[in-house]
């Protein structure tokens, strides 16, 4: 197990309160489009965002920092990159080890993913309740593993069924959350399919990080060359996708304006 994994408590939760994680790696306007979504498209006021930055170079960390200070997230700022899945899992564990408030429900975001449909959350946490599930997600075919299974860029779990010993946690490598979903459902846990980016709720882009590794030109990457032909977004080749986040994003640029502006935290940390 990794080092400083906190497994979810026995303690009472707060109904209605839902924490989101995600991680940031050189995604600086990226990042700051969901925060923007979360705040300005979402409509959920007991809403809490941990931000896991893994050792950006392009300001993230300090944009970041400063939405921190003026209470827009909560950050958590690695000094160099731990990877995807084992940057979730610190997020997860910061969330189980507080002595404050548990939210019933943490919503795993990529750094990529905006916020669409101002229902997004309200629709996803109904299909949870009629079903009972313990993950909701979006399925798609996976020539790798030869399946349909859910992605990992929007994943609602219930922490208390699935943060705890015989599940796995998020995991390094291409696919940090297939252990988690694997042994989830062979301790009996429910998966439940919401559509996610098919049906509009969220958009995502796709391949933002790969697309850093590849401007970087930084060829002692490990994810270097397979960067070079994989770097382009796809936006989950979801039709209209593309022109609607392009929508999303000229709305959140003239809402912002430079994000170096302090003007520019009041959009990044206010609900609508």
């Amino acid at each position: 197990m990794p080092d400083g994994l906190v497994r979810w408590p026995a303690r009472p939760f707060t109904p209605g309160r839902v924490a989101v994680i995600t991680v940031s790696y050189n995604t600086r306007e990226l990042t700051a489009l969901l925060l923007w979504s979360l705040r300005r498209i979402l409509a959920w006021r007991s809403l809490e965002i941990v931000v896991v930055d893994n050792g950006s170079k392009d300001g993230s960390a300090e944009l970041l920092a400063k939405i921190d200070a003026a209470g827009g997230c909560r950050l958590i700022a690695n000094a160099g990159n731990a990877m995807h899945g084992p940057a979730l899992t610190q997020a997860m564990s910061f969330l189980a080890s507080r002595r404050t408030e548990l939210p019933r429900w943490v919503w795993a975001l990529d750094s990529d993913v905006v916020i669409s449909r101002p229902d997004a959350l309200e629709q996803a946490l109904r299909c949870a309740e009629e079903t009972n599930a313990a993950v909701v997600g979006e399925s798609w075919w996976d020539d790798e593993h030869g399946m349909d299974r859910f992605l990992a860029y929007s994943l609602l779990l219930d922490p208390a069924r699935v943060w705890r010993d015989g599940i796995e946690p998020f995991a390094d490598g291409g696919d940090p959350a297939f252990g988690l979903l694997q042994s989830a459902e062979a301790q009996g846990e429910t998966l439940s399919e919401f559509s996610f980016a098919r049906d509009g709720y969220v958009i995502h882009r796709g391949r933002s990080s790969l697309f850093t590794v590849w401007a970087s030109d930084d060829t002692a990457h490990p994810d270097h060359w397979w960067a070079r032909d994989h770097h382009e977004p796809h936006f989950a080749l979801v039709d209209g996708a593309a022109a609607r986040h392009d929508d999303l994003l000229r709305a959140f640029r003239a809402d912002v304006g430079p994000l170096d502006d302090p003007k520019a935290l009041k959009a990044l940390t206010i609900p609508a």
